[in-house]
């Protein structure tokens, strides 16, 4: 069991997605704002202004059209995606990082769930497609 809770926020007020963790006490623990885009004021709310508490962002949140908070019930690295898609020989491992860092983390998550699927639906005789492709389709969305 892990001892911290991970959230993605996302907004329409910004392109990516702030990443927040909070401990098992509900105590944010964590914040990664580096897959966002944000304005200097955006940057300066987060640091000053963001809630500390869960509690205290799912109200500050409510039912707000802008922000959406999404709990990540699973973390996948990348090393966890590229011995599961197990394509080492034809796929470039440096093209499949650079792929793969740049999905969020949500995208992360779904793209390695998706594998066995995706594999399960190769035909007879047909080679799996590298694994730095397989990420560039984002085939899981299909």
């Amino acid at each position: 069991m892990s001892d911290k809770v991970t959230y993605i926020l996302t907004s329409t007020k910004f392109t990516g997605e702030v990443v927040l963790a909070f401990d098992f006490n509900g105590y944010l623990v964590m914040y990664d704002s580096s897959r966002a885009v944000l304005s200097p004021e955006q940057i300066n709310w987060l640091v000053d202004e963001l809630p500390r508490r869960i509690e205290e962002v799912r109200n500050l949140i409510g039912n707000s059209k802008t922000v959406k908070l999404t709990e990540i019930k699973e973390d996948v690295t990348f090393e966890m995606f590229w011995n599961r898609y197990d394509e080492k020989i034809r796929s470039s491992k440096k093209r499949t990082l650079a792929a793969w860092n740049k999905l969020s983390q949500n995208d992360q998550v779904r793209a390695f769930r998706f594998i066995s699927r995706y594999e399960a639906h190769i035909p007879s005789g047909t080679c799996k497609k590298y694994a730095e492709t397989y990420l560039n389709a984002a085939l899981w969305d299909n």
